[in-house]
C-alpha cells in the first residue's frame, strides 16, 4: 500500500512545478506580468475601468496602500499607467492606463502541452480524479469556515 504522504508530496510537487512554469511563461512573454497577481492583476482590473482613484483601486483589489503605491510606481515607470491629482479632490490620485497598458493582453500558457503524452482514457481518469479532489477540498474548506459565522 502506498503511503499517504507520498501521494500528497507528489501533488504538492506538481503544484509547485505548475507555478514555476507559469512564472517562466509569463516572465518570457510579459516581463513577469501575470494577470492574476501583482502588477498584472492591477492592469487587468484597470482595463475594466476608465479611471479610478488609487484608494478605490486598493480597496477593490484588497492591497495595502504602501504595497499598491510600490506596484503603481513600477507600472508608471514602465509606461503602463499614469497618475494625476483629481480635479475635484486634490488629495486623491487618479490612476489611468496608457496606450501601452491598454495593449496588455490577458493570455494563458497552452496547458494542453502538459497532457500531450496522455491517452484519451488517461485524460478522462485524471480529470475524474481532479474533480474528486476539488469536491473534497470544497467540503473541507466549508467545514473549516463554519465556525467563522458564529
Amino acid at each position: 500500500m502506498e503511503r499517504k504522504d507520498n501521494l500528497t508530496n507528489a501533488l504538492l510537487e506538481t503544484h509547485h512545478l505548475l507555478r514555476c512554469y507559469n512564472m517562466a511563461w509569463y516572465g518570457k512573454k510579459f516581463g513577469g506580468l501575470d494577470p492574476r497577481q501583482g502588477q498584472g492583476r492591477i492592469l487587468t482590473a484597470l482595463r475594466r475601468m476608465n479611471s479610478i482613484s488609487q484608494k478605490e483601486l486598493g480597496f477593490i483589489l484588497d492591497i495595502r496602500p504602501q504595497s499598491l503605491g510600490e506596484l503603481l510606481q513600477k507600472l508608471e515607470s514602465n509606461g503602463y499607467i499614469t497618475r494625476h491629482r483629481s480635479t475635484t479632490d486634490k488629495r486623491a490620485l487618479i490612476v489611468e492606463l496608457t496606450d501601452k497598458g491598454e495593449r496588455f493582453q490577458v493570455q494563458k500558457p497552452d496547458y494542453d502541452e502538459i497532457f500531450a503524452d496522455f491517452s484519451f482514457e488517461e485524460k478522462r481518469a485524471f480529470k475524474k480524479s481532479l474533480e474528486k479532489i476539488s469536491a473534497q477540498l470544497t467540503e473541507l474548506i466549508e467545514r473549516e469556515n463554519e465556525d467563522d459565522f458564529y
